[in-house]
């Protein structure tokens, strides 16, 4: 045990450290530093006027409601250093861009998908736009047209009575974002 100051130091516990005055170690192995310091936890460590150490393995700085700052800490090297605000703004950083960039093409990606999907409707509803052959003909070629949220598509299609109950229907639109194409086939008794 090891003390200094005005015989007020309290040590309870062989190997306890309270060289300050007023200074309290009351466990195993702790250390208090400064007035008023007290320790109580095992292998704990009181640093500094008013500070409690009360849990076991901790190293305390001030008590709850009084907190200070510990400063000029190095970056940690090892996974169980501490890290200082340098450390953790980079990693801040790191992960901030990290995700824009991620979440950028995240929405390209889905812009893309839905011009794709609005020029296919757009060039659907033109392919649903060609008139169809009438019963009493055997061949209709035509156009249709389309739009859909802002995407425009044409289409050429045709149908044909291949017999008298078989009827064939085919097709391609045409977009800006590409083709569509489609084959149909009935057969009517």
């Amino acid at each position: 045990m090891f003390g200094s100051g005005r015989d007020e130091f309290e040590g309870e516990w062989e190997d306890a450290v309270a060289p300050d005055w007023i200074s309290s170690a009351k466990a195993e192995r702790p250390i208090a530093l400064g007035a008023d310091a007290a320790a109580s936890g095992v292998d704990s460590v009181a640093l500094g006027a008013g500070s409690q150490a009360t849990r076991d393995n901790t190293v305390s700085v001030e008590q709850a409601g009084g907190e200070r700052q510990i400063v000029h800490v190095a970056p940690g090297t090892e996974g169980t250093d501490a890290v200082n605000v340098n450390q953790l703004n980079s990693a801040l950083k790191t992960i901030t861009v990290q995700s824009e960039r991620r979440f950028g093409e995240l929405q390209r990606q889905i812009d893309a998908t839905a011009r794709s999907a609005y020029a296919g409707v757009a060039a659907a509803t033109a392919l649903t736009m060609i008139p169809d052959v009438d019963r009493n003909k055997t061949l209709s070629i035509g156009i249709g047209v389309g739009s859909y949220k802002g995407y425009h598509a044409m289409a050429l299609g045709g149908t044909a009575w291949l017999s008298s109950n078989l009827k064939v229907r085919t097709g391609i639109g045409l977009s800006s974002e590409g083709k569509t194409i489609g084959v149909g086939m009935s057969w009517l008794q």
